[in-house]
């Protein structure tokens, strides 16, 4: 009997301190954070999710992707929200499914892959809001640079600095849409105009040597702004087709001008850690670095990598939407971890907006999960549960948990020569009854 009276008070004390434990790192966790703390996004091109050495490649040049990676976080189920380039960026801009933001075709079931071209009237919905203008919210500075490729309009009234960002830089679009018919690499660029916010401020620009401009812009904002809380998103060109890569790059890697473009992208990556760690700012600053779709697998070569995922661009297999993506902050994200909780970019307002201590809208839906507690280490599942896939305005898949379920499958992007027929361009819309 006394036994079983000191068993019933020690439980209950052993529960309590579990739970006081339990708390205490909870909040030393928290008091870790900084508050409102410098978010930058870097976004790749087309970078697929076998394409860096440090998510298995064997010939990719990326060790600054793969420092960044081995000082922070690397999520292995991590998605785009969109198979190709305009769509995902609305998603990453906003939070939400990319079908609520206008940004899609009409085009008939499964073949409405929109983007914005120089000659497109429209944009991302004026009435959509903006992670810059959640932030700017918060008390902080905003920057763009880079591709942009959510239109452009009548006044730039879709430009950067119409949608919350203080400044912006860069090539409004993607360099195919402003190339030559000639070959090679020095080549194969036409006029490519560079705007300084809603100016044109070179034209021609110097696209073959645009990532020593682009990182001298990022480096002079986080100069500028060092000792208030900034956000900065750096959407490279790097490495959609045709591929480009200036004089330190070009011939010097073993994948050929992919590679070097890739190395080139990599290189962007450094100096932005190292500006950071610089000033001594780094460990109030996240970075994240992702892609905004698949692979393009049409040209082979200079293609990019799915690594073990079906297809790429333009599909909505896996190799269309799941990318790489890591996240740095020192002293907060643990060195060489590894998450396999499902995120995405949608994600990443959502996740800002919370860690500046922000509010999202509640006047409309918002579909991206708050991530910090993966960052931190709290949780190795995360909120995120599942993952919608659309084409168009059409939803072709759902994945809950481990389980995936394919309602149309469609080829896009690829040649005949490639080795799956599902992702040759060819390959028909096709219904299943999973």
């Amino acid at each position: 009997l006394a036994t079983h009276r000191h068993s019933s008070v020690i439980m209950p004390l052993l529960e309590l301190f579990t739970l006081l434990a339990a708390l205490s790192s909870s909040l030393a966790v928290a008091a870790t954070l900084p508050e409102k703390p410098n978010i930058i996004i870097i976004y790749g091109d087309d970078v697929g999710y076998g394409d860096l050495n440090i998510y298995g490649h064997p010939t990719s040049s990326t060790p600054n992707l793969d420092r960044m990676a081995m000082e922070g976080m690397r999520m292995l189920q991590f998605y785009s929200a969109a198979p190709v380039c305009s769509p995902s960026r609305a998603s990453l801009m906003t939070g939400r499914l990319y079908p609520r933001t206008g940004v899609y075709s009409n085009s008939s079931h499964g073949t409405g892959l929109s983007v914005f071209s120089p000659n497109s009237i429209g944009g991302m919905l004026l009435s959509e809001i903006t992670i810059a203008q959640m932030l700017k919210e918060q008390g902080y500075a905003t920057g763009a640079l880079g591709k942009w490729h959510l239109g452009i309009g009548e006044g730039y009234k879709y430009m950067p600095t119409k949608r919350g960002f203080d400044s912006y830089y860069g090539v409004p679009m993607t360099q195919n849409e402003c190339k030559s018919d000639a070959g090679g690499n020095g080549d194969r660029f036409g006029p490519c105009p560079i705007f300084e916010n809603t100016t044109i401020h070179i034209q021609p620009g110097d696209v073959l040597n645009i990532d020593e401009m682009y990182v001298d812009n990022i480096k002079d904002f986080i100069s500028t702004h060092q000792h208030e809380p900034f956000f900065f998103y750096f959407s490279s060109h790097h490495t959609h087709m045709p591929q480009f890569a200036s004089h330190m790059f070009l011939n010097k890697t073993k994948r050929g001008l992919f590679g070097d473009s890739l190395a080139e992208l990599d290189w962007s990556v450094g100096q932005i850690l190292d500006h950071l760690v610089k000033l001594g700012i780094h460990n109030r600053t996240l970075v994240v670095m992702t892609s905004d779709n698949g692979p393009e697998l049409t040209d082979i070569e200079l293609g990019g990598e799915q690594g073990p995922l079906k297809c790429g661009k333009g599909t909505t297999y896996e190799g269309g939407m799941r990318e790489p993506a890591i996240f740095w902050w020192p002293g907060v994200i643990k060195e060489g971890s590894i998450s396999q909780a499902l995120g995405s970019t949608l994600d990443l307002s959502t996740t800002a907006v919370s860690l500046a201590g922000g509010k999202l809208p509640t006047d409309r839906p918002i579909d991206g999960y708050d991530l910090t507690t993966v960052l931190t280490g709290e949780s190795t599942t995360g909120p995120r549960d599942r993952m919608f896939y659309y084409s168009g305005h059409y939803l072709m898949a759902v994945r809950s948990g481990p389980f995936k379920a394919h309602f149309w499958t469609q080829g896009s992007h690829c040649r005949p020569s490639y080795h799956d027929q599902d992702c040759w361009a060819a390959t028909p819309l096709t219904y299943h009854n999973p």
